[in-house]
């Protein structure tokens, strides 16, 4: 698990799809919180995991920590 990587999600651009926590396996995320998912364990992420990023439709989804040059899928 990581401690100094997780995701972002920028809240203006998140849709409210859940596609990112119906992804994550580690209840990194909450989609009962109305609006945008939030991240509420931070550390239970995969260190340099972008799978909820790669899915996300809209590119909302950034990573703390990420110096990989990595690019959501939905803005490539």
């Amino acid at each position: 698990m990581a401690e100094k990587w997780y995701p972002m999600i920028n809240s203006e651009t998140c849709v409210d799809c859940n596609t990112c926590a119906d992804f994550c396996h580690k209840s990194v995320f909450d989609k009962s919180k109305s609006g945008a998912e939030k991240v509420v364990y931070p550390v239970g992420c995969v260190d340099t995991c972008h799978g909820c990023g790669d899915l996300c439709p809209v590119g909302a989804i950034t990573y703390f920590g990420d110096n990989t040059g990595w690019i959501p899928k939905a803005l490539r």
